[in-house]
Protein backbone atom coordinates (compact mmCIF):
# COMPACT_ATOMS: atom_id res chain seq x y z
CA UNK A 1 0.00 0.00 0.00
CA UNK A 2 2.79 2.48 0.88
CA UNK A 3 4.73 1.71 -2.53
CA UNK A 4 0.84 2.31 -4.54
CA UNK A 5 0.88 5.82 -2.37
CA UNK A 6 4.02 6.69 -3.84
CA UNK A 7 3.81 5.78 -6.99
CA UNK A 8 0.39 7.94 -6.89
CA UNK A 9 2.05 10.77 -5.52
CA UNK A 10 4.67 10.84 -8.52
CA UNK A 11 2.22 10.46 -11.27
CA UNK A 12 0.02 13.42 -9.61
CA UNK A 13 3.50 15.50 -9.54
CA UNK A 14 4.72 14.38 -13.37
CA UNK A 15 3.32 17.41 -14.95
CA UNK A 16 4.82 19.87 -12.86
CA UNK A 17 7.98 17.74 -12.91
CA UNK A 18 7.95 17.88 -16.64
CA UNK A 19 7.28 21.40 -16.89
CA UNK A 20 10.35 22.23 -14.18
CA UNK A 21 12.85 19.86 -16.75
CA UNK A 22 11.72 21.59 -20.18
CA UNK A 23 11.92 24.90 -17.74
CA UNK A 24 15.47 23.97 -16.68
CA UNK A 25 16.70 22.65 -20.54
CA UNK A 26 15.29 26.20 -21.99
CA UNK A 27 17.13 27.93 -19.53
CA UNK A 28 20.49 26.54 -20.44
CA UNK A 29 19.36 26.89 -24.20
CA UNK A 30 18.52 30.82 -23.44
CA UNK A 31 21.89 30.54 -21.62
CA UNK A 32 23.60 29.24 -24.59
CA UNK A 33 22.84 32.14 -26.81
CA UNK A 34 26.00 33.06 -28.22
CA UNK A 35 25.94 36.50 -27.96
CA UNK A 36 29.69 37.71 -28.50
CA UNK A 37 30.02 35.31 -31.53
CA UNK A 38 27.00 36.57 -33.35
CA UNK A 39 28.12 40.11 -32.47
CA UNK A 40 31.72 40.05 -33.37
CA UNK A 41 30.30 38.12 -36.81
CA UNK A 42 27.78 41.29 -37.56
CA UNK A 43 31.01 43.42 -37.23
CA UNK A 44 32.93 41.08 -39.85
CA UNK A 45 35.45 39.02 -37.34
CA UNK A 46 34.55 35.51 -38.05
CA UNK A 47 36.10 34.01 -35.22
CA UNK A 48 35.95 35.86 -31.67
CA UNK A 49 38.89 33.09 -30.20
CA UNK A 50 41.18 33.94 -32.24
CA UNK A 51 41.22 37.80 -31.65
CA UNK A 52 42.72 39.37 -28.80
CA UNK A 53 42.45 37.71 -25.56
CA UNK A 54 40.50 34.73 -27.35
CA UNK A 55 37.64 34.86 -24.99
CA UNK A 56 33.66 34.91 -26.19
CA UNK A 57 32.94 37.71 -23.45
CA UNK A 58 32.43 41.39 -23.66
CA UNK A 59 35.71 42.57 -21.97
CA UNK A 60 37.04 40.91 -25.32
CA UNK A 61 34.53 42.51 -27.82
CA UNK A 62 35.26 45.58 -25.76
CA UNK A 63 38.83 45.20 -26.50
CA UNK A 64 38.46 43.98 -29.99
CA UNK A 65 35.63 45.63 -31.90
CA UNK A 66 35.06 48.10 -29.47
CA UNK A 67 33.80 49.31 -25.97
CA UNK A 68 29.96 50.01 -27.53
CA UNK A 69 29.29 46.47 -28.54
CA UNK A 70 31.28 44.92 -25.58
CA UNK A 71 28.56 47.14 -23.29
CA UNK A 72 25.58 45.43 -25.25
CA UNK A 73 27.41 41.96 -25.11
CA UNK A 74 27.10 42.21 -21.47
CA UNK A 75 23.62 43.86 -21.20
CA UNK A 76 22.35 40.96 -23.13
CA UNK A 77 24.58 37.90 -21.26
CA UNK A 78 23.52 39.58 -17.90
CA UNK A 79 19.75 39.37 -19.47
CA UNK A 80 20.35 35.73 -20.10
CA UNK A 81 20.40 34.69 -16.56
CA UNK A 82 18.17 37.29 -15.32
CA UNK A 83 14.82 36.68 -17.23
CA UNK A 84 14.95 32.84 -16.45
CA UNK A 85 15.93 33.63 -12.96
CA UNK A 86 13.07 36.08 -12.68
CA UNK A 87 10.21 34.12 -14.21
CA UNK A 88 11.23 31.02 -12.45
CA UNK A 89 11.06 33.11 -8.94
CA UNK A 90 7.25 34.13 -9.85
CA UNK A 91 6.11 30.78 -11.57
CA UNK A 92 7.55 28.47 -9.05
CA UNK A 93 8.34 30.43 -5.39
CA UNK A 94 7.99 27.50 -2.99
CA UNK A 95 10.39 25.60 -5.07
CA UNK A 96 14.18 26.47 -3.83
CA UNK A 97 15.56 23.21 -4.85
CA UNK A 98 13.80 23.82 -8.59
CA UNK A 99 15.10 27.53 -8.27
CA UNK A 100 19.02 26.31 -7.25
CA UNK A 101 18.97 24.49 -10.85
CA UNK A 102 17.36 27.30 -12.93
CA UNK A 103 20.17 29.33 -11.42
CA UNK A 104 22.83 26.97 -12.74
CA UNK A 105 21.60 25.86 -16.12
CA UNK A 106 22.11 29.60 -17.91
CA UNK A 107 25.47 29.34 -16.46
CA UNK A 108 26.12 26.09 -18.03
CA UNK A 109 24.66 27.18 -21.24
CA UNK A 110 26.81 30.66 -21.59
CA UNK A 111 30.12 28.08 -20.35
CA UNK A 112 29.41 25.20 -23.03
CA UNK A 113 27.01 26.65 -25.76
CA UNK A 114 24.81 23.96 -27.62
CA UNK A 115 24.92 26.25 -31.01
CA UNK A 116 29.31 26.78 -30.91
CA UNK A 117 30.13 23.14 -30.48
CA UNK A 118 30.16 23.62 -26.61
CA UNK A 119 32.52 26.43 -26.84
CA UNK A 120 31.57 30.09 -24.75
CA UNK A 121 32.31 32.25 -22.03
CA UNK A 122 33.62 32.51 -18.54
CA UNK A 123 30.31 33.00 -17.50
CA UNK A 124 30.51 36.10 -15.25
CA UNK A 125 28.30 38.50 -16.86
CA UNK A 126 25.24 35.45 -17.37
CA UNK A 127 25.89 34.45 -13.16
CA UNK A 128 25.31 38.03 -12.42
CA UNK A 129 21.95 38.24 -14.21
CA UNK A 130 20.77 35.28 -12.03
CA UNK A 131 22.23 36.68 -8.64
CA UNK A 132 20.18 39.66 -9.68
CA UNK A 133 17.18 37.97 -9.69
CA UNK A 134 17.83 35.68 -6.78
CA UNK A 135 19.42 38.44 -4.08
CA UNK A 136 20.07 42.03 -5.74
CA UNK A 137 21.75 42.96 -1.89
CA UNK A 138 24.46 39.51 -2.59
CA UNK A 139 25.60 41.56 -6.19
CA UNK A 140 25.92 45.06 -4.72
CA UNK A 141 27.86 43.72 -2.21
CA UNK A 142 30.05 41.90 -4.96
CA UNK A 143 30.38 44.34 -7.17
CA UNK A 144 31.68 46.84 -4.39
CA UNK A 145 33.95 44.13 -3.80
CA UNK A 146 34.92 43.84 -7.89
CA UNK A 147 35.02 47.43 -8.16
CA UNK A 148 37.60 47.61 -5.09
CA UNK A 149 40.11 45.02 -6.52
CA UNK A 150 39.62 46.54 -9.79
CA UNK A 151 40.68 50.00 -8.53
CA UNK A 152 43.72 48.81 -6.67
CA UNK A 153 44.79 45.49 -9.38
CA UNK A 154 43.53 46.76 -12.79
CA UNK A 155 42.72 43.40 -13.40
CA UNK A 156 39.06 42.22 -14.79
CA UNK A 157 39.32 38.56 -14.36
CA UNK A 158 41.04 39.17 -10.76
CA UNK A 159 38.21 41.13 -9.61
CA UNK A 160 35.86 38.44 -11.49
CA UNK A 161 37.46 35.77 -9.32
CA UNK A 162 37.37 37.18 -6.29
CA UNK A 163 33.98 38.33 -6.55
CA UNK A 164 32.70 35.04 -7.47
CA UNK A 165 34.69 33.07 -4.53
CA UNK A 166 32.65 35.30 -1.83
CA UNK A 167 29.24 35.00 -3.96
CA UNK A 168 28.16 31.80 -2.19
CA UNK A 169 28.49 33.02 1.23
CA UNK A 170 27.23 36.55 0.52
CA UNK A 171 24.07 34.47 -0.73
CA UNK A 172 23.52 32.14 2.30
CA UNK A 173 24.16 35.42 4.27
CA UNK A 174 21.04 37.26 2.57
CA UNK A 175 19.47 34.25 1.96
CA UNK A 176 19.68 31.51 4.12
CA UNK A 177 18.78 28.70 1.94
CA UNK A 178 21.12 25.85 1.42
CA UNK A 179 19.87 25.20 -1.94
CA UNK A 180 20.93 28.29 -3.11
CA UNK A 181 24.12 28.71 -1.68
CA UNK A 182 24.91 24.97 -3.27
CA UNK A 183 24.02 26.20 -6.41
CA UNK A 184 26.11 29.42 -6.18
CA UNK A 185 29.01 27.29 -5.08
CA UNK A 186 29.04 25.46 -8.12
CA UNK A 187 28.64 28.47 -10.28
CA UNK A 188 31.38 30.44 -8.06
CA UNK A 189 33.67 26.93 -8.79
CA UNK A 190 33.02 26.59 -12.51
CA UNK A 191 33.74 30.60 -13.46
CA UNK A 192 36.79 30.15 -11.39
CA UNK A 193 37.87 26.94 -13.21
CA UNK A 194 36.75 28.73 -16.35
CA UNK A 195 39.45 31.62 -15.38
CA UNK A 196 42.32 28.76 -15.34
CA UNK A 197 43.94 30.81 -18.24
CA UNK A 198 44.05 34.05 -16.51
CA UNK A 199 45.09 32.52 -13.65
CA UNK A 200 48.22 31.55 -15.16
CA UNK A 201 48.86 34.65 -16.52
CA UNK A 202 48.21 36.06 -13.45
CA UNK A 203 50.79 34.27 -11.93
CA UNK A 204 53.23 34.86 -14.69
CA UNK A 205 52.68 38.54 -15.01
CA UNK A 206 51.35 38.53 -17.89
CA UNK A 207 47.54 39.32 -17.67
CA UNK A 208 45.94 42.08 -19.53
CA UNK A 209 45.29 45.42 -16.99
CA UNK A 210 42.98 47.86 -18.00
CA UNK A 211 44.40 51.45 -18.96
CA UNK A 212 43.70 53.94 -16.10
Amino acid sequence: MPLLRGKSCFLKRFPAILTEIIYILASYLVGSIPTSAIIAKLKGVSDLTKEGSGNLGATNVSRVIGREFGFITLVIDVAKGFIPALLAIKLFPASFFFLSLIIIAPVIGHCYSIFIKFKGGKGVATALGVFLAVSPKAVLIAFLIFVIILFFARYVSLSSIISAFFMPFLIFYTLKNIYLFAASAFIAILIIYKHSPNIKRLLNGTEHKIKK
